[in-house]
């Protein structure tokens, strides 16, 4: 049986992206609490190109007027407070949607920081820069094998490509620091490069400790998705 509660995206713009599968009622036109900001009227078709200054996350964040994106934020701590914005619980289809575009655009994000071939030594350059991995290694090899040897978020390397990224001493540091800021990094996705591929393939396996946190992959407990 359909909610009681008014769909606010039917309610704006007289269209739902989950159509006849959406648990909330399609009244065109009803009033939508004052409380709540009102939804854009449909996703903006992105027919612009990107100015050199803008991010996947400012273009993601674009689409949601009223929402005032601070960059110097985490982007995924950033959704997290649209979320808040927007009062969506998690089972919201419009929180859903707004998720799925959000793991695209982090994707896409690194793949425009630290390219898509893994073949690229001056990808894996990139990364190690962040980590203040000096002197650079020589060989693809022992850069690809430098990188897969610390205890890092992959968010994070998107979050901060011209800082300095954190390895933590331990996993067990990493996974608490994972959890507490809810930086997970999507496990798959359509956009992935194979760079980005052949880190989340290196870095899957098994948690050796207590329990085995939802989605968690490691490759001797290296990275934290």
């Amino acid at each position: 049986m359909p909610s009681s509660q008014v769909c606010r995206q039917f309610a704006a713009t007289g269209s739902c992206t989950y159509g006849g599968r959406c648990k909330f009622q399609h009244i065109q036109g009803s009033a939508i609490p004052s409380s709540m900001p009102r939804l854009a009227p449909g996703r903006r078709k992105k027919s612009k190109k990107r100015r050199s200054n803008t991010t996947q996350f400012t273009t993601f964040f674009e689409d949601y007027p009223g929402f005032d994106y601070n960059p110097r934020n985490s982007a995924i701590l950033e959704f997290y407070r649209l979320c808040d914005f927007y009062s969506w619980n998690r089972d919201d289809p419009e929180r859903e949607e707004a998720h799925q575009a959000f793991k695209d655009a982090l994707v896409k994000e690194f793949n425009d920081i630290y390219g898509t071939d893994e073949n690229d030594i001056e990808s894996w350059h990139k990364i190690c820069t962040v980590l203040d991995i000096d002197p650079l290694p020589d060989t693809l090899k022992e850069a690809r094998d430098e990188v897969l040897s610390k205890h890092i978020n992959i968010v994070d390397l998107v979050d901060d490509p011209t800082g300095h990224v954190t390895s933590f001493d331990s996993l067990e540091d990493l996974r608490e620091y994972t959890v507490d800021n809810g930086k997970y990094f999507p496990a798959e996705n359509a956009y992935a490069g194979g760079l980005l591929k052949y880190l989340l393939r290196e870095i899957r396996g098994t948690y050796k400790g207590n329990r085995r946190p939802s989605g968690f992959r490691s490759r001797r407990g290296r990275f934290r998705q």
